[in-house]
């Protein structure tokens, strides 16, 4: 007899039961009579086998044998990801040797290139200039300093914060450090298709985006700002005091209060999809987002500053907030930067834990 596959799901479309078999990244449209016998086969109702069943399994739906796994330990929405984003080939072949590999990567990217959207995020709002990078800020420290000095802190004192360190900060963590030139590509006259930053990102795309509530800088009205870094400019989005309305989004996360700046930093989805079409590549944006936000913290320490970070935020609010739509572009991460105690444990909770003892 046989056994229901595990790793399916199904979803309703265009009038169809759409069933993905997520661990073999297989999708089938299922007539009624197919899904009901996937049904019966779920409830362990079936005596006898027949011609459907014969299909089903051909399929793979239905298996011999449930191949034995250890027990996932998060929901099955978490399963279905981690599965279904595994193991995806980069070509519909066996390729035979380097030059091959070659030859159908550069042909893919030959057909995808008039499809590639706007590299860089223009949002309306009013053009702040900033003032030019001072990379001498980070000459005394020694890297190995910065490394170890780098702690998550939870004590911030609200101490303003000079334009020129956030400036440097915002070029060093998100900007082009490089220029604007990829060298490398146009020497062998190939098209620019990404950017280079401090941090690694798939292709060069680079889809994180920097939203920032600023709250104590030095020159700056306090309200939320986008950072663009093909100028190394910001635009003001909103003005306002926004401290408490970022601690509500948090979660009412309160030691956040008293940062000098805040991040969201969002992910551009569609800057992923017209080049790494399968859903893989979220792995990929969510890795992106993850080092750039590790450049940051080294940055903001290499300045003298302490930084909290969280994933933990009302995603829909904050997406309201910053004004993006949650699809193409959705918030990922937080980031903060400000002057602190070098505190990871703040002194409520200290307190809290010794009065439940």
């Amino acid at each position: 007899m046989y056994t229901l596959n595990p790793n399916l799901f199904i979803q309703i479309e265009n009038g169809e039961f759409v069933l993905w078999d997520y661990n073999n990244h297989e999708q089938y449209a299922l007539e009624p009579d197919y899904l009901n016998r996937l049904l019966e086969w779920s409830k362990g109702s079936v005596t006898d086998t027949n011609s459907i069943d014969k299909e089903l399994l051909e399929a793979n739906l239905l298996v011999r044998e449930i191949p034995t796994e250890e027990k996932w330990g998060w929901d099955v929405l978490s399963h279905i990801f981690h599965k279904g984003t595994q193991n995806i080939p980069l070509t519909e072949k066996k390729l035979s040797n380097p030059d091959e590999w070659v030859d159908e990567y550069l042909d893919f990217c030959e057909g995808i290139i008039d499809k590639q959207p706007n590299l860089f995020t223009e949002h309306p709002g009013t053009i702040i200039e900033l003032p030019k990078p001072d990379i001498s800020l980070y000459e005394e420290g020694k890297f190995i300093n910065v490394l170890k000095d780098r702690q998550t802190c939870r004590v911030f004192n609200g101490e303003t914060m000079p334009l020129n360190y956030l400036s440097t900060l915002l070029f060093t963590s998100f900007g082009l450090i490089h220029g604007e030139e990829w060298n490398e590509l146009s020497e062998n006259g190939l098209v620019a298709t990404g950017m280079r930053k401090a941090s690694a990102s798939g292709g060069g795309l680079h889809p994180e985006e920097a939203y920032l509530l600023v709250f104590h800088v030095e020159g700056l009205l306090p309200g939320l700002y986008h950072y663009r870094p093909q100028d190394h400019k910001l635009t003001r989005l909103k003005e306002g005091e926004f401290e408490d309305k970022m601690i509500d989004l948090l979660y009412d996360q309160y030691f956040s209060a008293g940062l000098a700046v805040g991040i969201f930093i969002s992910g551009r989805f569609d800057k992923a999809w017209w080049k790494y079409q399968h859903s893989r590549a979220y792995r990929n944006v969510l890795l992106d987002i993850g080092h750039s936000s590790q450049t940051f913290q080294l940055c903001a320490t290499a300045l003298g500053y302490q930084t909290w970070i969280t994933g933990a935020f009302q995603d829909t609010e904050v997406e309201k907030f910053l004004g993006i739509d949650g699809r193409t572009e959705s918030a990922l991460f937080f980031v903060g930067a400000g002057i602190g105690e070098k505190q990871g444990i703040d002194q409520r909770t200290i307190d809290r834990l010794i009065s439940r003892k």
